[in-house]
C-alpha cells in the first residue's frame, strides 16, 4: 500500500514538474487570430512578435499554428511606443488594394497614402508624397534601421524617389505595393530581394 502511495505521489510530482517546465513562450493560434490580436492578448510589441516568428506568413495564421512569444521586454522608450502604434495601425490595413493616388482606409492606398494614414492616425502630420517624405527627418544607414523608419525606393515608375514603406524590423517592410504579383498593403522582405536591392534609395527617421 505504501509503495502505491509513493508511486502515486511521485507520478503526480513528475507530472507537475513536466507542466511547470512546459514552454511558457508559445501560443497555439485560432482561426480568428492575427499578429495584432496575439500581441494585444499577451501585451507584447507587435514588431517583436513578428521578429520572433520570421517563418510565419502574417496573412496566413490558422488554428493550430504555434506562435513563439518574445521574452519579457524592458519598458519601452517613447520612440518605440510611437513606432509600435504606427505599425499596429498599418497592420489593420493588410490586404487593402493598391490604387495610385489612394488614401482611404479599407478602400484603396498607394504607397505614400498608406504611410500618411498610418502615421497621421498617431499624431503626425505627413503629406501624401514619397518625394517630400524623403526630405523629412534624418537619414539612416542600412545597419542602423529600426522599426518605424521610412524606407524609400527610386526609379520604380519615374526617376528619383518614387516609393515609400515602413520598416518594421527583421528586414521586413510594411507597404502598399504592386511588386510581387499582388497590388495591396502587405509585408515584404527588403534587403536580399533583387528588385528592392536595385531600387533602394535610403531611409529616413521621423520617429524620435
Amino acid at each position: 500500500m505504501k509503495k502505491v502511495i509513493i508511486s502515486t505521489v511521485l507520478a503526480t510530482s513528475l507530472a507537475f514538474a513536466g507542466s511547470a517546465f512546459a514552454a511558457p513562450n508559445q501560443y497555439t493560434a485560432t482561426n480568428s487570430d492575427t499578429f495584432w490580436t496575439i500581441s494585444q492578448k499577451f501585451g507584447v510589441p507587435l514588431a517583436d512578435l513578428m521578429a520572433a516568428n520570421p517563418q510565419v506568413n502574417p496573412q496566413n495564421i490558422y488554428a493550430g499554428l504555434v506562435i513563439q512569444l518574445p521574452g519579457a521586454s524592458t519598458q519601452k522608450m517613447s520612440w518605440e511606443a510611437k513606432a509600435d502604434a504606427v505599425i499596429a495601425t498599418g497592420m489593420t490595413q493588410l490586404g487593402t488594394p493598391y490604387v495610385f493616388g489612394g488614401d482611404t482606409p479599407n478602400v484603396a492606398f498607394d504607397c505614400s497614402g498608406f504611410v500618411q494614414y498610418a502615421f497621421n492616425q498617431n499624431g503626425f502630420n505627413l503629406l501624401h508624397s514619397s518625394s517630400i517624405l524623403s526630405q523629412m527627418g534624418t537619414p539612416v544607414s542600412r545597419s542602423e534601421l529600426r522599426k518605424g523608419d521610412l524606407v524609400f525606393l527610386q526609379g520604380t515608375y519615374t526617376s528619383g524617389v518614387s516609393h515609400v514603406g515602413i520598416y518594421i524590423g527583421n528586414n521586413k517592410v510594411l507597404q502598399a505595393s504592386t511588386y510581387g504579383g499582388t497590388r495591396e498593403v502587405k509585408i515584404s522582405t527588403l534587403f536580399g530581394t533583387p528588385y528592392y536591392d536595385a531600387h533602394y534609395w535610403g531611409a529616413r527617421r521621423i520617429i524620435n
